[in-house]
């Protein structure tokens, strides 16, 4: 499933860069600024440019107010097959959030939203060697065929940060912080441990408008 939604996905980018890549470039500054900057040679860096250009390309919506894969679907919507029509429709409507695994099987995860509430069950395209029970992740749930799974770009928060995280989405949701920021925050304090891994997570891990640095 992993290479077929690459496909997929390859085939929106080139569409979406084909009158230059300018817009691509301010995009990718927006995203350094909603969740860290990243560099090439970085170790995270493979990991941080799979979730822009899927934020990119699912998520951005552009000048006229649609995501490339919605404008991709609006182009080719005459030339697909409709299995691959309806697979772009589910592309059009995916999210990212912030998880707990409550039960891993083979590569089926079960998880709870830790944003939005309720329970996913859901294939792992990428490996689960290392994830178990009680694991907090940011992830992205996509759809094949109907059925939920997660895609590319798993951002998985340390143990020691798990009851502060939940502190700050409980307090996030009391104060109706959009949702989207405060999966972003997540992701930007976890890349954030990662550049200043000799920080205590207390001084990293904090409430938005609590942040030291």
């Amino acid at each position: 499933m992993l290479e077929l939604y690459e496909e997929y996905l390859e085939a929106i980018e080139d569409d979406a860069v084909k009158e230059g890549l300018g817009d691509l470039r301010l995009a990718r500054e927006e995203f350094h600024n909603l969740t860290g900057k990243y560099e090439d040679g970085e170790p995270w860096f493979e990991l941080r440019m799979m979730m822009f250009l899927d934020w990119y390309l699912l998520d951005r919506p552009g000048p006229d107010g649609r995501t490339p894969v919605e404008c991709y679907l609006d182009i080719h919507a005459g030339e697909l097959e409709p299995a691959e029509k309806r697979q772009l429709e589910y592309l059009c409507s995916t999210m990212r959030s912030t998880f707990e695994i409550l039960a891993t099987k083979g590569t089926e995860l079960r998880l709870l939203d830790l944003l939005r509430g309720g329970e996913w069950r859901v294939h792992c395209t990428m490996t689960t060697v290392g994830l178990s029970k009680g694991d907090i992740l940011g992830a992205r749930i996509v759809f094949f065929d109907g059925k939920p799974s997660i895609g590319r770009g798993i951002v998985l928060h340390p143990r020691e940060a798990h009851e502060v995280i939940k502190s700050i989405v409980a307090r996030a949701q009391k104060e109706h912080l959009p949702l989207g920021q405060l999966c972003n925050h997540l992701d930007k304090m976890r890349l954030k441990l990662d550049r200043y891994s000799n920080v205590r997570i207390s001084h990293i891990y904090r409430y938005p408008s609590d942040v030291l640095f």
